[in-house]
């Protein structure tokens, strides 16, 4: 069920009103049949898995906390191994059987498994509350439903922000108390979410779809205009579900953590990866960097546990060697200019570049742009033979020419110039939070809040791009 439907409008105002309205006892049973129910509109069968990995993460954080048999470690590799391994099976089985099978001369055809929307979320969120009780840093639940809501919390469940445990269940404990103010801060942060999906991602969406349906068929030109497009794509439509993952969360008194802090705007790729897909980083940073040792390594292991960790968040995103790819890129950005930043300040003072020149900021932003969109190829490519014929097409341009022919047919004129224009806010948006500046809280002004709304829904009914039958599109990382 995607946000920006009709029919999930219809769910949540019915769990929202049931949250607030019924008696204390019935509000949190009621909230978790509302969030499996939402699980279940997806695939009914998928609801198990839900509720396994549940039951197996609460059971063994009670047994590591009270040392069952004497062997803390023994109950969380029990639930950590679970749940990998049915993430694994559903997502990971396929690749690495077809990849092992052959080399050993056996055939492998394959098994149809459909993959549980949401299972890479959900199944970190389990396993980083179990690496938290092991270390001490968090007491094992004991509540089974609020156990439950916290993995099955409907509003992050498909597509993240991952939650940690330590920083959800207490606010489980607190009273259900109805804040108007709230209410419609989370509403406005709701609908613009669904603007910036389905005004401008899912536009940039159309134009990157062609691009990509067939190559070799458009310019070299279309093929760069197209992964620039890409690149705003994902990241316009991530962020959306993320805006409206903690509207929804903040209508219902919850707070859920921030995804994004305008990670175009960094002059690093080590900065864009504080910036982007918060929660993710974040979770590898303290369950996986931190454990192979961080930095304590010395330079050259600190890059190598680096380039091992994105490698690893390329796998997490989908078993293909083009995700591995793309992981690998970025980790080797960071590597690269780890290696090279004392050479590079070094030839600044040299030629009298000031540190803290905008126009040196302005290159630097530029530059990790153009690395982050070369890695998105891989990302976005069907395959990585589709990849590579993507490059070698834009590595061709000063040879056969831009193709503007080609472009203007891929890019119309009037859905590009919509695209520029309803960037602009988005631009903005970005350009307050860099700057830590915040919008001012309209929410406070009916006349204000209630204009800005109105102007956003419009924006949604006259410009946004809606499938056949007038369903919107599904986010992106709904595939993850």
């Amino acid at each position: 069920m995607s946000f920006t439907s009709l029919k999930f409008i219809v769910f949540f105002a019915g769990a929202a009103f049931g949250w607030y309205a019924l008696p204390k006892r019935l509000k949190k049973p009621w909230l978790l049949l509302a969030c499996y129910v939402f699980y279940m509109l997806v695939r009914p069968a998928f609801a198990l898995l839900l509720a396994g990995e549940t039951l197996v993460g609460v059971l063994c954080g009670l047994a590591c906390e009270k040392a069952l048999w004497g062997r803390r470690r023994l109950w969380t590799a029990l639930g950590v191994v679970y749940t990998l391994g049915v993430l694994f099976f559903f997502k990971y089985l396929n690749f690495f059987c077809g990849m092992l099978l052959p080399l050993a001369g056996a055939d492998f055809p394959g098994l149809s498994l459909a993959l549980p929307v949401g299972i890479s979320f959900f199944s970190f969120a389990v396993c980083g509350y179990l690496f938290d009780v092991y270390r001490g840093k968090l007491r094992a639940e004991r509540s089974l439903p609020d156990f439950a809501l916290f993995v099955a919390f409907f509003p992050t469940l498909l597509a993240g922000p991952i939650g940690k445990a330590r920083a959800f269940l207490p606010q489980l404990k607190q009273p259900v108390v109805f804040d108007l103010y709230r209410v419609r801060r989370g509403a406005l942060r709701f609908v613009w979410g669904a603007a910036k999906k389905m005004v401008v991602a899912d536009l940039l969406g159309s134009f990157v779809d062609k691009a990509y349906a067939d190559p070799l068929a458009v310019s070299g030109g279309a093929l760069l205009l197209a992964v620039c497009c890409y690149s705003l794509q994902i990241y316009y439509d991530f962020s959306a579900y993320s805006d409206m993952a903690v509207g929804a969360s903040e209508m219902l008194g919850f707070s859920v953590t921030e995804n994004f802090r305008a990670p175009y705007l960094s002059a690093t790729v080590k900065d864009f990866w504080k910036k982007w897909h918060i929660s993710l980083t974040s979770w590898f940073r303290e369950y996986l960097y931190f454990p192979l040792g961080g930095s304590r390594g010395g330079f050259w292991r600190t890059q190598l546990n680096v380039v091992i960790v994105f490698a690893v968040s390329g796998l997490w995103h989908g078993a293909d060697w083009t995700f591995v790819v793309w992981g690998l890129l970025n980790g080797l950005y960071q590597a690269a200019g780890a290696v090279t930043g004392p050479f590079r300040r070094r030839l600044r003072a040299r030629l009298g570049v000031d540190e803290n020149s905008r126009w040196l900021r302005l290159w630097q932003g530029f530059f990790t742009f153009c690395l982050l969109t070369a890695a998105w190829i891989f990302f976005r490519a069907d395959s990585f033979s589709q990849a590579v014929d993507v490059v070698k097409h834009i590595l061709l341009i000063p040879r056969d020419g831009f193709g503007w022919a080609s472009a203007a047919r891929l890019f119309p004129l009037r859905p590009a110039l919509l695209a520029l224009l309803a960037l602009l806010p988005c631009v903005l948006e970005d350009l307050a939070v860099a700057r830590n500046r915040a919008f001012p809280a309209v929410e406070r002004t009916s006349f204000r809040y209630w204009g800005l709304m109105l102007a956003l829904l419009l924006a949604i009914a006259v410009f946004g791009v809606y499938g056949e039958g007038f369903d919107p599109r599904d986010f992106v990382y709904f595939n993850f």
